[in-house]
């Protein structure tokens, strides 16, 4: 049976949690699932805000930090250990998985549509952001200043204007067409005959309606009575919120409140990008304007590179090339085709794998420890594994399914050094020797790099999707100091889109895609070297297993001794 792991700050007459600790709690009775608790007794940051609550309606084990066992403490709390093997993190993952392992009738829909609700990462979804990060940043900094200041939250006022807009509903015009839909019991529609949110993200409860209920639930008692005429539509939608049932079953679990007098205050509304919660990040330009692609724009900004005078240079060959490795040697199922890859690209995702593997090969030693981050189906890590006996290797994936499927590959290669992270990198906090990853899409590649020099781990990296870079709470660009200086974000932006040009030799624009490749590569090399990597840039072999054929090879200056190959 899984354990979810979840901190506490006290276990005197009342527990003293963090935030993320009672939405969990909260969805576990909402569930009524049956999923082993594990409270770690740790110290409170002080500088974050904590909640009292009753636990007497929970069956729990408490445990110190040092009790936690190794392969629970690799991720963020909270965290759920499926085995000794596999874990999952993140505050929507958790719950996912909370959702998914009840069978009750009102939990059914708890995941919307398709079962995508809250899947993606908060990296690339406002609305995950927003539920995961924004709003329980708001409750973990809330304090009596706050309280004492006109303004309200500016989440309160984002959700606000969610709830004001059209609500999204997937197959817009079948669903209109049908019977069905006339006879719904929709509140209200829009001018254009639209459905308004009844819940915060469809017509019925979702996952994200017990998250935001509980924040909100603790903002709006918090502050006084007023503050629901400033924001009414959510709080018409706390009070339908409140009309279910089985919510109501749960209030139990909720934080018991201080009462503060605060009737005499006059609360503002602040103001905010009016703009829906489902709308791309809205500090990103308008979709009107976001033309990166204009060749007056790139060649301007290709033009400010050169006068920077930066060193472009490509190594001749990739790092590791003269590793030799013999696909004759291998199983059938630790290749691609094992992997059940469409034969179309099979020969290129080899050539791609062995390009990565190689300097894994030559830098990796005994009892190393290699993440494989942004796995997908376990194509690379799972070729390490096997070929590196007495390294571990795991491998980190946000999407459950292909995790699932990396995991049926390892069960029948009988593979006893691979475990499983099911989380956004960003999660994932154990120390690891070398970290790697084949067409991480985006901003991903460089929250690997990150992660890594963290860690003061080697990074092996093919980048992939230029085009979808973009600051997030995690990163901004350019990355490294010497682009800082001269380089906008916005001309970096017509760089990066460039870069996604790569179509075919025939095509007019490949050269200058590659050339801008090139150039956020370097930024990111020169990023690296800021801490002490030696960085090594160069081409796959042959560059046709992929247009997005560049390789980024960071050795700590400490470990550059170790560029032996592993012994097996």
């Amino acid at each position: 049976m899984s354990e979810v792991y979840l901190i506490i700050y006290s276990m005197e007459d009342l527990c003293l949690a963090p935030i993320e600790t009672i939405i969990t709690l909260f969805t576990i009775k909402y569930c009524k699932s049956s999923i082993s608790i594990k409270l770690i007794l740790s110290k409170q940051d002080l500088t974050e805000q904590a909640y009292a609550i009753d636990l007497t309606n929970f069956v729990y084990d408490v445990i110190n930090g040092s009790e936690v066992p190794s392969y629970a403490s690799t991720c963020e709390l909270p965290n759920v250990a499926v085995n000794k093997d596999s874990c999952m993190a993140g505050l929507c993952t958790v719950l996912r998985h909370i959702v998914k392992s009840t069978n009750l009738l009102h939990c059914n829909n708890l995941l919307g549509f398709k079962g995508s609700c809250l899947m993606a990462c908060s990296e690339v979804s406002v609305w995950t952001r927003f539920c995961e990060v924004d709003l329980i940043l708001t409750l973990k900094s809330l304090n009596t200043k706050d309280l004492e200041r006109s303004e309200l939250p500016v989440s309160l006022a984002r959700f606000e204007y969610h709830m004001s807009q059209p609500v999204r509903l997937h197959n817009l015009y079948k669903y209109t067409m049908c019977k069905k839909f006339a006879a719904l019991d929709i509140i209200g529609r829009d001018k254009v005959g639209l459905p308004e949110h009844t819940f915060a993200e469809n017509t019925y409860i979702t996952l994200s309606d017990i998250i935001i209920f509980v924040c909100m639930h603790i903002l709006l008692n918090t502050f006084s009575s007023q503050v629901s005429e400033l924001v009414p539509l959510t709080a018409k939608w706390y009070d339908r919120m409140l009309a279910d049932q089985f919510i109501v079953q749960c209030l139990s679990c909720l934080p018991l409140l201080k009462t503060h007098n605060l009737d005499a205050l006059r609360y503002t509304l602040p103001s905010v990008v009016k703009e829906s919660l489902y709308k791309s990040n809205p500090k990103r330009y308008k979709p009107r304007n976001r033309i990166y692609t204009r060749q007056e724009d790139v060649e301007r900004s290709l033009q400010l590179i050169e006068s920077m005078k930066i060193s472009m240079r490509l190594e001749a060959e990739p790092f590791g090339a003269e590793i030799h490795l013999n696909w004759t040697d291998i199983p059938f199922d630790v290749t691609p085709e094992g992997g059940s890859l469409p034969l179309a690209r099979l020969w290129r995702k080899r050539e791609q794998l062995q390009n990565l593997c190689k300097p894994v090969l030559k830098l990796a030693k005994p009892g190393d420890t290699i993440v494989d981050f942004c796995s997908g189906s376990g194509h690379l890590g799972i070729l390490i594994a096997y070929l590196m006996p007495r390294c571990t290797v795991i491998l980190l994936e946000n999407k459950e399914e292909s995790l699932n499927r990396a995991k049926q590959r390892v069960q029948k290669l009988r593979l006893t050094n691979v475990q499983f992270c099911q989380c956004n990198l960003n999660y994932f906090k154990g120390d690891f020797d070398i970290g790697t990853s084949l067409h991480a899409c985006g901003l991903a590649t460089d929250l690997v790099i990150q992660r890594c020099i963290q860690k003061n781990a080697i990074f092996v990296s093919c980048p992939c999707c230029y085009g979808s870079l973009q600051d997030c709470h995690q990163l901004t660009y350019p990355r490294s100091e010497t682009f800082k200086e001269r380089v906008s974000n916005k001309e970096y932006s017509y760089l990066s889109h460039a870069a996604d040009q790569t179509h075919d030799k025939l095509n007019i624009k490949t050269e200058q895609g590659y050339k801008c490749m090139t150039i956020i590569d370097t930024d990111r090399k020169l990023f690296a070297e800021q801490f002490g990597y030696k960085v090594y840039l160069a081409k796959l072999i042959p560059e046709t297993c992929t247009p997005k054929n560049h390789l980024l090879v960071g050795i700590p200056k400490s470990k550059l001794k170790y560029e032996g190959s592993c012994d097996d």
